[in-house]
């Protein structure tokens, strides 16, 4: 699906291992895999660079198990029942549950979670 809000252009697909080099596009980063795995899938790890001083964001993929782990800081996030993600190129992903509830990951580091 495709949409735009406000000027931007935001495309929305399945979290699964298929979106994970679509997620690293947007967010202008590379793709790496995890240094550990589960049995029979692939956890994949995208780092953030920080702005302004701020720090980097790790994020830790797992579309197997459709969760998110966000390290922002002192902070980590690990999201689940991902089922969705709204890929905005050069600004930010939001990872959808279908209850509404989302996490967000901004070019730059920046980390929400609304739930």
């Amino acid at each position: 699906m495709e949409r735009t809000a406000g000027g931007g252009r935001i495309r929305q697909v399945v979290y699964n291992a298929a979106s994970v080099e679509l997620i690293a596009e947007a967010l202008g980063v590379p793709v790496g895999l995890a240094d550990f795995r589960l049995p029979a899938a692939a956890v994949y790890q995208l780092v953030v660079p920080g702005t302004n001083g701020r720090p980097t964001a790790m994020l830790t993929l797992w579309p197997s198990l459709r969760r998110v782990d966000a390290v922002a800081g002192p902070v980590t996030v690990v999201f689940t029942r991902v089922a969705t993600v709204d890929l905005v190129d050069g600004i930010e992903i939001l990872f959808r549950r279908d209850g509404g509830e989302y996490l967000v990951a901004a070019v730059g580091g920046k980390v929400v979670v609304r739930a």
